[in-house]
Order: C-alpha cells, then structure tokens, then sequence
C-alpha cells in the first residue's frame, strides 16, 4: 500500500475532519483503470492508420487526435492520445509519442487474448494496432521492431475519480488546524476537477495562504461549465473546425437544428453561434 497511504490512515485514525482514506484505497473496482503505457513509434509504418482516424497529418506539429480517442468496441475500453509532435526535444523527426491505456484491467483483450495486467509492452502496442486498422500479418513485426511499448502500472489510479462524499476527502486546511494542511488530489476543494497539476498547485496554495496568513487569492477555477460561449466553441473546434450544416447528422436531428436557427434568427443566441463560428 505504501507509505502515503498509510500516513492518511494514522492521520484519519486520530480525526473524522482528516477524511476517510479507505473510501479510495480499499474498495478499488475489478475493472479499473491501472494501466497506461507510451509507445514509441520509430518508423512511419503506422501513419497511414493514424491519419485516416484523426484526419491529420502527426509529423504536421499540430495536436494530432484533439484529445483521447476511445475504441468503444474494444474488450479493455482501450483509449489512446497523441499530441502535438515532437512530444520531447531530443525526439528523432522520424518518431511519434502515443498515450495509451485501457479502462477494463478483467477481461482478455479482442487480439491479445488476456488481461491488460498481464500483457508485455508489445502485447500491449499488438492490441492497440489491431483496433487502429493495422493488417493482422504485420501487427507482431511492428510492435517487435517499429515501437518501443513502455507499460506503466498505476495501481491506485482508479482512486481520483471514485465516487465520494462530502468528508471522505479532508480539507485542505482542516477547521481549526494552525500547522497541518493536505495537498493534491485527495485534497477537497471547490469546484476544481482531480487528475491536473493545477488541481495540486491550487490545493498547495491554499495551504501556504491560510497557514502563513498571507493576504493573497487564489486563482479561481475557471468557470466553462456555466459559460455557453464556451460550450459552443468546443462544439466548433471537436468537429475539426466545421459549422452546423457541415456536421454529419441523423436526418431528423438535422431536422430539429434547421428548424431551431430559422427561430433565433436576429437573437442574441444567434449572435453567440455566429462568434463561434458555427455558422456564416
């Protein structure tokens, strides 16, 4: 379990205001998240298959897939993300950075027949390029001499995203605590989402300001889940830049949307999908 845990656990012994440790560490479900892994891809075998999903070229130096893609007919709920290349400096022109993962760790794979947990770092990249369209015949040669598969284990992953209740994470400050504060992502502050350096960075903040009396904000969450201009640009940029009507639709969906921008022709709601360039 390691030591952090364990000191949570001595601290929650002592005070229900240091949370309940437990909720996270103990009750971790059989199809969790635990492992992710980087692939390394030496060579430009696989770029044919990458664009013809992601419609971009990876070598172009921008973002290449927006964002994880989920295989959502894949036996491990296999995802993968690859950003903007060169990923790292001393990256070779010729090399591409995939992020991938599976969120299923108990069933066997659709190509490699077992558990996510249980496979090497090729097995892990055989069964990515099996879902991404690789031809059976030339998927071992490329996992074996084409990439490079790290397997990273994360038994403990699973714990920022387990359903909570108020009190099962401490405070960042506890009430009345003058010289213990809990920092990062068991840490329980407002409106912030687990799982980002700046969850960590904003917890850590909280912590010297009230502590040391400083007289200083911190920064607030930014608020794009309330913001409908900022919803309607993202609607814009996850469809690759196209307006409405360029949007593939079922017919009686398109339907519903004709219709509505014939109503809020000359309103403020038309005004906002035009800003957002959804539409001329």
């Amino acid at each position: 379990m390691g030591g952090s845990w364990q000191l949570w656990k001595n601290l929650a012994e002592q005070d229900p205001a240091f949370g309940k440790p437990e909720k996270f560490c103990e009750n971790i479900p059989a199809a969790s998240w635990v492992i992710s892994g980087s692939i390394t891809l030496t060579d430009d075998k696989v770029t044919p298959y990458i664009e013809k999903i992601s419609k971009k070229d990876p070598h172009s130096g921008s973002i290449v897939t927006s964002g994880p893609v989920t295989v959502k007919d894949s036996n491990w709920l296999l995802g993968y993300s690859i950003s903007r290349q060169p990923h790292f400096h001393t990256q070779k022109p010729n090399e591409l950075i995939v992020w991938v993962y599976g969120l299923f760790s108990d069933k066997p794979g659709n190509y490699v027949k077992k558990k996510i947990t249980e496979c090497t770092g090729i097995e892990l990249c055989e069964e990515w390029l099996f879902h991404i369209g690789v031809p059976e015949t030339e998927i071992a040669e490329i996992a074996t001499y084409s990439a490079t598969t790290i397997p990273c284990y994360m038994p403990y992953i699973t714990s920022y995203f387990m359903p909570r209740a108020l009190g099962d994470r401490p405070l960042v400050v506890p009430q009345g605590s003058q010289n213990l504060a809990f920092i990062g992502n068991f840490a329980e502050t407002e409106r912030d989402t687990v799982f980002t350096t700046e969850y960590s960075v904003r917890t850590a903040m909280e912590a010297v300001y009230t502590l040391l009396n400083i007289d200083r904000g911190v920064p607030e969450v930014f608020g794009s889940c309330f913001d409908v201009r900022v919803l309607l640009n993202s609607i814009y940029y996850l469809n690759d830049q196209k307006k409405l009507e360029d949007i593939h639709l079922p017919w009686w969906v398109s339907k519903i949307e004709k219709h509505t921008l014939n109503k809020v022709q000359g309103t403020y709601l038309e005004e906002l999908l035009r800003d957002a360039k959804l539409i001329d």
